[in-house]
């Protein structure tokens, strides 16, 4: 059976990650301004207090486009997944193993707040902003602009991307990093997408989750000292080998 049909860890740690990536203090807010751009409507073009026709059609413009710029940054993301699994299977050692969860360990302690005072760190706490005076027109553009955010991303969501990117090269498998970050890419996809079909409902959340999200960053901290310790140890592995097996115990597979 497919290992991405399997019930996998590293795969809900992934998705967990990119889900904290999404509500992390230099995604969330900006996420208006991200469906605005990529759509070329506005905000109030894309809430729900247009006239019935409009309405339909200003979320058909903001799907569609939410959609192929989710595909650019996938792309980026699945990418970097391949690289960081093959550069892992030429390094194949218990030491990779170490040096990452050591290296998990570090980033969830900065997520944390424990080296705020080291100047050299701080451009990981920079602002997943870019300025693009001219969005390439239609479809393709949006996937572009996807493929550039990702990159002006990376600084901000550094810490957790890097975490991902590190459990990717210890699995020495280019199909199976591909697969951690395309899970990864749709913890951050699945809410851009939601918002894009309802920008209202993503207004809401948004006002609801705002006095949380300092909170929800040190659980995001936590979470990855967890595994950057279980990883350490190689016990991540264990747990998603207990688990596949309980899985296909319970769940015989005759394909």
């Amino acid at each position: 059976m497919n290992s991405f049909f399997t019930p996998n860890v590293s795969f809900l740690v992934a998705f967990l990650a990119g889900l904290f990536s999404f509500i992390s203090p230099c995604v969330f807010p900006l996420i208006p301004s991200y469906l605005s751009y990529i759509s070329g409507l506005s905000v109030k073009e894309l809430t729900d207090d247009e006239p019935a026709n409009d309405k339909i059609r200003a979320k058909f413009i903001a799907v569609k486009h939410s959609l192929m710029f989710i595909l650019g940054f996938t792309a980026v993301f699945v990418l970097l997944g391949v690289f960081s699994s093959a550069v892992g299977s030429l390094l194949h050692s218990i030491w990779l193993m170490r040096i990452a969860g050591i290296f998990i360990v570090f980033m969830g302690l900065f997520i944390l707040g424990a080296f705020n005072k080291i100047k050299f760190l701080s451009f990981m706490n920079a602002d997943a902003n870019i300025n693009i005076k001219n969005k390439p027109l239609g479809l393709i553009g949006s996937a572009l602009v996807g493929v550039v955010f990702a990159a002006a991303w990376t600084p901000c969501i550094g810490p957790i991307l890097a975490s991902i990117l590190f459990i990717a090269s210890t699995m020495h498998n280019t199909t199976a990093g591909a697969e951690l970050l395309f899970v990864y890419a749709m913890g951050l996809a699945v809410p851009f997408f939601i918002s894009s079909v309802s920008l209202n409902l993503f207004l809401s959340a948004f006002k609801r989750i705002r006095p949380f999200i300092k909170t929800i960053s040190v659980i995001s901290g936590v979470i990855l000292i967890a595994v950057g310790i279980l990883i350490f140890f190689n016990y991540l592995s264990v747990i998603s080998l207990y688990f596949g097996n309980a899985f296909h115990y319970k769940i015989p597979y005759n394909g």
